[in-house]
């Protein structure tokens, strides 16, 4: 007889939804662990009660630790014997979002002389390279009223010594308690951690120009995996198809094609073969045909099967681009090679006086071209521009800089900048993050950047050879033109903002006078020729989108930047510029 006999209720007929597999990598050790490793490993248990602190009513116990192979959980107990309601020392003040100043917190000094707290900040912008610092954060626990279970999380083994655990209540009278713990027995416990899937294989490495895949998942706990008793009706409702509906075959258009609908030759035949026009418009504002389309996005043979039914492989959309133009901004090999087998003209100027050919020799796609007759060859002074202005973006490949604002000036210092502001420079110490982030992550008695009224009167300032990086993470300030022209009396300054309703703007001063204000990051033929230097006709590598705009307003702003912490943070400075400076207005 099966143990779970007459417990199991079938399943109610659902409609089939498509399912996706994710499968989990192996762990990859690094320098910190901010979160723990659960899904590889079961921890090392090393119980252990100590009370920590105590005051009238309440009592803080350390309960065990978890230890990782990089990091280490500590487990603690937080029992009080009289429950407050309301008042200013409430557990949580109703409408802040968080306890208050005078709230429960931790800290451990480790064996080296660093100090590691819960109240901590972030650095911001968060640094991208160099080390991490280590960080103590709550991650996870439970309970309330009486008695709560409080989980912190040290994101590093702690070095080899002794450290002292630093608990401090003030709202419950518990004083500044320092327990001393050996580190030495918790690195030791670190090899005994059991590893789960010792056989996983790394994910595969990221294309070139992309990012690595990602997804989220979003569980209810234990309670999706387990069968449970039946209490009532089940009331399963059916689920709706994810997204929107396919394109439909049947049409005598191209509505509805979306971009995956070009790289499926079967629906582009059906569409062909239900009338639908090989060479009509498919909006008013590109006037692009499908062979435009199909080159920008789609796959060779749906660029094939377009050519079969098209007169002129040079039909041009706006701003006479043709499709083997969209083929070469977009990266497309393959359909570059139909498209010049074809016929396709290579050399014949459109946008901005360029042709595709000119594009190509400056890309992976140049041996498709240098032979072709009527090549004009880029010269040694066009290669050694080119090759200079890729050294300039790649410093910047692959940043987030939605709502930054920076500029870029040119043979200042970080004193001189600070001051043109009129800030103090006495008031902006060059700050060490990693050893003290403050409260917030700008260092002690730093602002908070979520206050944006006064977080929009702090401008990060770092030197670097030549001059100065300017950045403000979150609002348009450093592409002004009066800060711009505050800044460039004697030399040059450039500001770009990455507006994140959409678009980049650039503002460029000299001497104190304004002298182009202008929106980058795409081309129309107009455009100057660094507009062209830079790539911004390029859209095959997103990763350097932003990195383009970034090396263009170093150049216009006189300054090669070699390290992008200069630009994406944190700076070695803040400055507060003077709540009334017109600057400000």
């Amino acid at each position: 007889m099966d143990f779970f006999e007459g417990l199991i209720a079938p399943d109610e007929p659902d409609e089939p939804q498509p399912e996706t597999h994710h499968r989990l990598g192996a762990y990859r050790p690094g320098g910190d662990e901010p979160l723990p490793p659960a899904d590889w490993f079961l921890p090392a248990q090393l119980p252990q009660v100590t009370e920590l602190g105590v005051g009238p009513d309440v009592r803080i116990m350390l309960t065990g630790w978890q230890v990782w192979p990089g990091s280490v959980t500590l487990r603690l107990g937080v029992f009080l014997r009289t429950i407050r309601q309301g008042g200013q020392t409430h557990p949580v003040r109703f409408g802040a979002g968080r306890a208050g100043a005078g709230a429960l917190r931790f800290g451990v000094l480790l064996a080296d002389g660093r100090r590691v707290t819960t109240l901590d900040g972030h650095p911001w912008p968060a640094p991208t390279e160099g080390p991490p610092r280590p960080t103590l954060q709550l991650r996870g626990g439970g309970g309330g009223g009486f008695h709560y279970q409080v989980e912190l999380h040290l994101s590093q083994l702690p070095p080899e010594g002794p450290m002292q655990l630093v608990a401090e209540w003030p709202d419950q009278g518990v004083p500044e308690t320092r327990t001393e713990i050996d580190a030495t027995v918790l690195r030791a416990a670190a090899a005994e951690a059991v590893e789960i899937w010792p056989e996983s294989e790394p994910p595969p490495p990221a294309e070139q120009g992309g990012k690595a895949g990602s997804f989220a998942i979003i569980s209810m706990g234990p309670s999706e995996i387990m069968a449970q008793a039946i209490v009532g009706p089940a009331g399963r409702r059916g689920s709706r198809p994810a997204g929107p509906p396919p394109p439909t075959p049947e049409r005598g258009d191209w509505e509805g094609m979306g971009l995956a609908g070009w790289q499926d030759i079967d629906l582009v035949r059906a569409r062909l073969a239900h009338g639908a026009d090989p060479v009509a418009r498919l909006d008013s504002w590109s006037d692009e045909t499908p062979l435009h389309r199909a080159a920008e996005h789609g796959v060779s043979e749906v660029v094939a099967e377009l050519l079969r039914h098209v007169q002129d492989v040079d039909v041009p959309a706006r701003e006479e681009r043709t499709p083997l133009w969209e083929a070469v901004c977009h990266g497309k090999r393959e359909a570059a090679e139909l498209l010049l087998a074809a016929g396709a003209d290579a050399w014949s100027p459109q946008m901005g006086g360029r042709s595709p050919g000119r594009l190509a020799l400056a890309t992976e796609l140049a041996p498709l071209f240098q032979a072709l007759p009527n090549a004009v060859l880029l010269t040694p002074d066009e290669h050694a521009a080119q090759e200079d202005a890729d050294r300039r973006a790649a410093v910047f490949h692959d940043m987030h800089l939605e709502g930054l604002s920076v500029a870029f000036v040119a043979s200042i210092d970080e004193e001189t900048a600070i001051r043109r502001l009129g800030a103090d420079p006495a008031a902006a110490p060059v700050l060490d993050l990693d050893r003290e982030p403050g409260p917030y992550g700008t260092g002690p008695n730093g602002f908070d950047p979520d206050d944006y009224d006064l977080a929009e009167r702090f401008v990060g300032v770092t030197g670097v050879p030549g001059g100065c990086v300017l950045i403000q993470p979150a609002w348009y300030y450093l592409s002004r033109p009066d800060v711009l022209n505050a800044l460039s009396p004697g030399t040059t300054a450039y500001g770009l903002y990455f507006n994140p309703k959409g678009g980049t703007f650039g503002e460029f001063s000299r001497d104190g006078r304004s002298e182009r204000h202008e929106e980058i990051g795409s081309v129309s033929g107009d455009e100057p020729d660094l507009h062209w230097l830079y790539r911004f006709w390029q859209w095959d590598k997103p990763g350097m989108w932003g990195a383009h705009s970034l090396a263009y307003g170093s150049h216009m702003g006189g300054v090669r930047v070699t390290n992008r912490a200069a630009v994406v943070g944190p700076p070695r400075r803040w400055a507060e510029i003077p709540q009334d400076s017109e600057l400000l207005s």
